[in-house]
């Protein structure tokens, strides 16, 4: 005689049996040839990274200060009698020619600095 058995893989099996076995005698049978394999799982979690702790607060970073319309800043503009208007410069064109046209100096209190080719001239003190 033949049963049909689900196994743990969820496929059905066909099982031969006489007709004097037992329910009971089939569950032992299936429980014997049932192998339980243990296997070791490799890795795991590492060690706990240790919380660091700062004595100094952290810098803090420069922020780029936005100035809305500051190409007013390098020009002054000035009205005629006649009713046209002049454009004037208030800050120095850099003369190195590494910078070019347009590439103003910076105005400090005791000197003119360009900030790209870093050329410096100081105001002679009296």
């Amino acid at each position: 005689m033949q049963i049909f058995v689900k196994n743990a893989a969820g496929r059905s099996v066909a099982v031969r049996v006489s007709a004097e076995d037992t329910v009971a005698s089939l569950k032992a049978q299936a429980n014997e040839s049932t192998v339980d394999v243990v296997i070791p799982v490799e890795g795991g979690k590492g060690k706990k990274k240790k919380k660091r702790i700062f004595t100094k607060p952290k810098k803090p970073t420069h922020r780029h200060k936005l100035e809305k319309m500051r190409a007013l800043k390098y020009f002054k503009v000035t009205e005629n009698d006649d009713g046209s208007y002049k454009v004037e410069r208030t800050r120095q064109d850099c003369p190195h020619p590494q910078c070019g046209a347009g590439v103003y100096m910076a105005q400090h209190k005791d000197r003119q600095y360009c900030g790209k080719c870093h050329l410096t001239y100081k105001a002679e003190s009296k």
